[in-house]
């Protein structure tokens, strides 16, 4: 049974056409990728399936059990909140019936009989409701989601007003991600997220129970992802099974298909109009009359097949009409800090001409400061920092803010640079300003319409050196493809800080680590620096269990469960349980579940409420045994795995 459909969908805003009977039907546990061209109509058929937008036409359906969650890419909070306000507002029915179950309890107090027993009968029902909300598990989910999308606990009590544009996405995530919905509409979750939280979001999202469709240009993700791929183009959805990857093989067998399909129409339809040509007017005019009537019936009819159209994408080639020296640039001991924080301290590289290295580390770490320290906008508290000769430097930031809001398309590109304008022209046509287009102000223009115009300045600079700050995003699928190809051809030097997974893999072939306040080096694309880490923690992990066994054979005290652990990382006796034997954990799971439910049929005899202490004492009786239940349960299934 689905959980939501859209059934013949259309909409148009002014004369354009978005939507032309469209249909979506989305099933429970599937994970859909929707992609599309920038202004195809993501974000909009999301806000019709959410209700949030009547289409012109057509049904949308969502069943009457699914609770669905939005992530929008303009969160809105309330600016009395703090951070940690605005993440127990997903918690809103667990807050009420609790509210509700403390109010029915001091009712309960002063009565008997009849009335007494009617009222309990309510408070059994509220206690089942919050049960299966979540009960008093919801703090755990709470910190756990919060540190997961990179909200560490000293935001927490910032107010809403004080965070940056990033922090509100994490923030507006977290809250949907804690409500846990049936069915989650994600518009480019992983904007604004660094590589360990987008890591984290995959991880919850695989466990994820419910239905997912996610907006990403994240192509990585996507492969990780997605169970279908859903394509909206020429006004409607084509559906795809199997991820990002299986996508692109499906599509090029899709459209070689339907080229051999429209040449061996289209030479039929030759043959056929030279036939009627002819034989119009002789003696085989009846037959030729009667292919006419075919050929008109097929000519207007749904079996006429369309001629595959390439998709509208930017055009990029980057040259450079001037050879860098052979030494690039020289960083020694570079130092940054900001009060307390220290971003990095005494690190240092070098690069040499022709290298395409890539700048990856935490939200926070400092990379862009990183380029704009290796740029002179911005001083570093100590270190040197040498530049080779014939250098052109390039500059792609990702504000995209340098620009006039009050100039046109074509002046912005054309200022300052030495070019014709025919050549102007022709450069800005091959990032889609075409016609009246390159007349446009610049304070109209969306993110990636910004980002096709910085791509055309650089296509004008013709730079031999290139310093990226998240180049591709904004960018569409098509976009970002295009500008890979460009890169990968590129003969110059590449310096490039990108969250971006897939762009990594395609264009960099080598890594610095930004790990405060130490900056690594690392030969190799992000596929590579993953495959190793990973190695690496199960090396840590194998280590810490070898030493662990070895440390018990040596000690067999330390694993009794009356003996404390000596306090080292990733020790399981630190966890609350870790100490206990199976079958002592085993034993004692049952024992707390005997009296979580001795305390819950307490809960229901009327003689409780006459004494309101009594009532307070085992409510929160009850909540500490069922934080500790989930304690043990969590302990047990992490040896079964």
């Amino acid at each position: 049974m689905a959980v939501a459909a859209l059934a013949n969908i259309e909409k148009t805003f002014g004369k354009r056409v978005l939507f032309d009977k469209l249909s979506l039907t989305i099933y429970p546990g599937e994970r859909i990728g929707l992609i599309g061209d920038n202004g195809s109509g993501k974000t909009t058929l999301f806000r019709i399936l959410s209700g949030a937008m009547i289409p012109d036409a057509g049904d949308v359906a969502v069943s009457r059990d699914t609770k669905l969650g939005y992530l929008t890419q303009d969160p809105v909070f309330d600016p009395g909140n703090s951070v940690i306000d605005e993440a127990e507002l997903a918690f809103a029915e667990l807050h009420r019936l609790s509210h509700r179950l403390r109010d029915l309890e001091h009712e309960m107090a002063g009565l008997e009989g009849e009335a007494l027993e009617r009222v309990l009968r309510l408070y059994q029902t509220a206690q089942h409701a919050f049960d299966l909300a979540g009960g008093y598990a919801w703090r755990h989910r709470l910190e756990a989601t919060l540190l997961g999308v990179g909200l560490d606990r000293g935001t927490w009590e910032q107010s809403v007003t004080t965070l940056s544009g990033g922090q509100r996405s994490r923030l507006a995530l977290a809250r949907l991600l804690i409500a846990e919905p049936d069915l989650l509409l994600l518009d480019e979750p992983t904007n604004h997220l660094d590589l360990v939280a987008i890591e984290w979001l995959e991880r919850y999202l695989l466990s994820f129970g419910g239905a997912v469709v996610l907006i990403s240009h994240d192509r990585y993700l996507l492969d990780r992802l997605a169970t279908r791929i859903v394509w909206l183009t020429q006004c409607r959805l084509k559906s795809y099974k199997g991820n990002y990857s299986s996508f692109v093989q499906q599509r090029e067998l899709e459209e070689l298909s339907q080229r051999r399909a429209f040449d061996q129409q289209q030479a039929d339809i030759e043959k056929q109009s030279e036939f009627i040509r002819r034989f119009g007017a002789g003696q085989r005019s009846r037959e030729a009359k009667g292919r006419e009537k075919r050929l008109n019936r097929l000519l207007q009819s749904e079996e006429l097949i369309q001629q595959v159209t390439d998709q509208r994408k930017i055009r990029l080639s980057l040259s450079t009409d001037q050879r860098a020296g052979d030494q690039v640039l020289d960083a020694r001991e570079l130092s940054k800090s900001y009060g307390e924080k220290v971003l990095w301290r005494g690190i240092g590289f070098h690069v040499t001409r022709g290298e395409r290295a890539g700048i990856i580390g935490p939200n926070g770490s400092g990379k862009t400061t990183l380029l704009e320290v290796l740029l002179g906008e911005r001083d570093a508290d100590a270190g040197q920092i040498k530049w080779g000769a014939n250098l052109r430097i390039g500059y792609y930031d990702q504000s995209l803010t340098d620009f006039d809001p009050d100039s046109t398309v074509i002046e912005e590109v054309w200022n300052g640079r030495d070019a014709r304008q025919q050549e102007v022209r022709d450069v800005l046509a091959t990032m889609l300003f075409r016609g009246e287009e390159v007349h446009k102000p610049v304070r109209l223009l969306s993110g990636g319409e910004r980002a096709r115009v910085r791509l055309a300045q650089l296509l004008l600079e013709k730079p031999n050196v290139l310093l990226l700050d998240e180049p591709t995003n904004h960018l569409d699928i098509a976009s970002r493809e295009a500008l890979e190809t460009a890169l990968g051809q590129f003969p110059g030097t590449i310096l490039c800080v990108s969250h971006d997974r897939y762009f990594l893999d395609k264009v960099i072939r080598r890594l610095l680590v930004l790990r405060p306040p130490d900056l690594m080096s690392f030969d190799g694309g992000y596929h590579d620096w993953a495959a190793r880490e990973s190695r690496q923690a199960a090396e840590a992990g194998r280590k810490a269990e070898e030493s662990s066994l070895s440390r018990s054979k040596r000690e067999p005290s330390l694993a009794r469960a009356s003996e404390k652990p000596s306090p080292r990382k990733d020790n399981p006796y630190l966890r609350p349980f870790g100490r206990l034997s199976t079958e002592n954990l085993e034993r004692e799971i049952h024992d707390t579940e005997v009296a979580l439910a001795e305390c819950q049929q307490d809960l229901t005899d009327p003689a409780t409420y006459r004494d309101p202490g009594r009532s307070q004492s085992l409510n929160r009786d009850l909540q500490s045994l069922g934080t500790k239940l989930k304690q043990l349960e969590e302990e047990y299934f992490a040896r079964e795995e």
